[in-house]
């Protein structure tokens, strides 16, 4: 583990702040209280994937032995410096450019699926783990519902992000390239895009923001969107049925981010997937869909 000196800060997220290292690299430095263990599977997570050809940023290893750098009791790691704007801005600053953007989002993630991710976390356990924590939390025939219908879902190996939108896409000189990897695990693409999906149909708008603006973010999202999602279908073979089979196990996920504000709606979004026995002609006739 290595003490260094303090550097310029130039960009900052909800886990991290990164600080310039040198011209080529960057320190990703996570905030005071996150766990080692956590740290060491970002890490784990950023190198697999760029070994495996996905483009995101390289990981550096340094002396320590662990790959981690420590300042100030906080750690982190040395990283590729990606300069240029995220997916989200550039749209915001074209939004007429947003079949286009659409497209080559969706061909990005679907390149990312054809990768093997052995290395990476199951993503099928890391649903499990997230379902026991919410015995206490949601009514028991939901969790019970949820674990049947993933039991009955296919599993798989391929890389998934696990949080894949656009203000994860830089756009690079050498191209698109995705960050934050941090929930990345191999397992079955379709649960991916659902998830993808589900934060495109349910994401709200900055607080304060005019009525008319609010009004197109919302036109250009659905519009992205359709087309993301039509790309995708179509250059898997998968149906939109297939895809709709994993959004009752998205919004348990959804839930157990504790969003206060999306709350109301998550709830009666799982009254409907998981609907109480007595209601469970609703399931069957797949109105969930």
């Amino acid at each position: 583990m290595i003490q260094d000196a303090p550097r310029r800060l130039i960009g900052e997220g909800r886990t991290a702040e990164i600080y310039a290292w040198d011209s080529n690299r960057v320190l990703r430095l996570y905030r005071a209280g996150a766990s080692r263990e956590w740290i060491e599977h970002e890490w784990h997570a950023f190198r697999t994937v760029n070994e495996a050809g996905i483009p995101s940023p390289a990981v550096y290893p340094v002396d320590s032995g662990d790959g981690l750098i420590e300042k100030e009791g906080r750690l982190g790691f040395i990283m590729d410096r990606i300069d240029g704007p995220t997916m989200l801005r550039a749209l915001t600053a074209r939004p007429w450019r947003c079949f286009r953007e659409a497209r080559i989002f969706a061909m990005l993630h679907l390149s990312m699926h054809r990768h093997d991710g052995g290395r990476l976390p199951s993503q099928r356990e890391r649903f499990l783990r997230i379902l026991s924590r919410l015995e206490s939390d949601l009514p028991e025939h939901m969790i019970a519902g949820a674990r049947c219908l993933l039991e009955a879902l296919p599993d798989g190996t391929a890389v998934c992000h696990g949080d894949f939108h656009p203000d994860n896409i830089l756009l690079s000189e050498r191209g698109p390239i995705i960050i934050d990897w941090g929930p990345a695990t191999a397992g079955h693409p379709l649960a991916d895009v659902a998830w993808t999906e589900f934060l495109f149909a349910h994401g709200g708008a900055p607080s304060g923001m005019p009525f008319w603006r609010r009004w197109m973010l919302t036109l250009f999202r659905r519009l992205f969107l359709s087309r993301y999602r039509t790309c995708y279908l179509r250059g898997s073979g998968w149906s939109k049925a297939d895809l709709a089979s994993w959004r009752p196990i998205n919004a348990v996920m959804r839930w157990a981010d504790g969003i206060e504000e999306e709350r109301g709606a998550l709830t009666r979004q799982l009254e409907r997937y998981f609907p109480l026995p007595e209601n469970a002609g609703a399931m069957e006739r797949g109105e969930f869909r």
